[in-house]
């Protein structure tokens, strides 16, 4: 009996996460089936924005997990558990200053090198099934999207990385943090916890239209933003009721 290949690689898709869920919908994958694409005519970034890349020059790879240990509420680890393993898969490039602006990107400094974009499906109060869409910045030196602040690894490091051979280094790092989630959730919350972006420190927000100042102080069970307001209390936030300033 042919065992099934875990990853498939296409030079062309409209989006990874596209491809691999219909696919998801009409067979039984495996755990951990990937594909990945040199190129996509329509990549997805958060809130239904474009996800630039040039044509074989970055990591553009969806992941379909079964993560049927964990309850519905506790979804958010899948996106606790993607980001940490990005940041250590960039530390061990000899990156620094890494940290994970909320809910989905990681950030080098003041610069974005990746994006995550996860799609759920539950039965009653578990977690059935779970992809995990990965843009990470890889080769590419000139930007052309309006996003303000793109970096890549190249840029970081000056040096010029196999992007497949990449994928499956990455892959690992994956595998080897699907096992903390399993074995040791509270760790990898905390991990996720000290990697936040502008934690702990003072900064301007907008809430419903009006600019505040305010200091992040975790994310909650739920995944929503918890802040601190100057002079007038803490507050939880779903990802569309604030924003970066």
């Amino acid at each position: 009996m042919l065992v099934p290949a875990l990853h498939k690689r296409i030079s062309e898709l409209t989006s990874t996460n596209d491809y691999l869920w219909n696919l998801s919908e009409k067979e039984a994958l495996p755990h951990f089936y990937s594909v990945s694409t040199d190129f996509q005519t329509k990549g997805k970034g958060q809130d239904s924005n474009q996800w630039e890349s040039a044509r074989g020059q970055n990591i553009l790879l969806s992941l379909l997990i079964n993560p049927d240990f964990l309850l519905a509420e506790d979804v958010y680890q899948i996106s606790r558990w993607v980001s940490v393993s990005i940041v250590d898969y960039l530390k061990e490039k000899g990156i620094k200053d890494i940290s994970i602006k909320w809910p989905n990107d990681v950030y080098v400094g003041q610069k974005k090198i990746a994006g995550i974009l996860i799609q759920n499906a539950m039965t009653g109060d578990s977690l059935t099934k779970s992809m995990v869409g990965i843009g990470l910045n890889v080769n590419q030196t000139v930007f052309y999207s309006e996003a303000p602040n793109p970096v890549s690894i190249r840029q970081l490091t000056a040096s010029i990385y196999d992007v497949s051979k990449e994928i499956e280094v990455l892959k690992e790092i994956l595998k080897e943090n699907f096992l903390k989630l399993q074995q040791h959730p509270t760790s990898l919350i905390q991990t996720y916890h000290h990697l936040l972006y502008q934690l702990n420190q003072w900064h301007y927000y907008q809430v419903q239209g009006e600019t505040i100042q305010g200091k992040i102080q975790g994310v909650n069970q739920f995944g929503q933003l918890i802040l601190e307001h100057q002079g007038s209390g803490v507050f939880e936030y779903d990802i569309k009721e604030i924003k970066f300033l």
